[in-house]
């Protein structure tokens, strides 16, 4: 609407990197604050809470999916063990679990210690 403060997130799936998306998010958290909606006011402030973590998704399109799914599977054998004697037969039975999960692909070459 002209003249009026209504804010949009159509173009969030365009960030740049770095002090680009800093910027971008840094003017549109401060509009989206004029608000008189609650929910949106209490979003903003979550991700100004965790504007650090927004900014370095934004820089290297990394989250921490792939490790949270490996750890659900390993509780998974974990609590349908009941139990290991030698964690070796733990690390076994998890790598069975997830043995088609080429975890080393799934860690970008620019991130890789070897």
């Amino acid at each position: 609407m002209p003249g009026g403060s209504r804010t949009s997130s159509s173009n969030c799936g365009t960030i740049a990197a770095g002090e680009g998306a800093k910027r971008f998010l840094k003017r549109w958290t401060r509009s989206a604050l004029l608000s008189r909606i609650e929910p949106i006011r209490r979003f903003v402030k979550t991700v100004r809470k965790h504007l650090d973590a927004v900014i370095a998704y934004s820089d290297t399109r990394l989250t921490n999916a792939i490790s949270e799914g490996i750890n659900r599977i390993a509780k998974i054998v974990k609590n349908r063990a009941s139990g290991f004697r030698h964690l070796d037969a733990f690390a076994d039975m998890i790598f069975l679990t997830i043995g088609d999960v080429d975890i080393p692909a799934q860690i970008p070459h620019r991130f890789r210690t070897c």
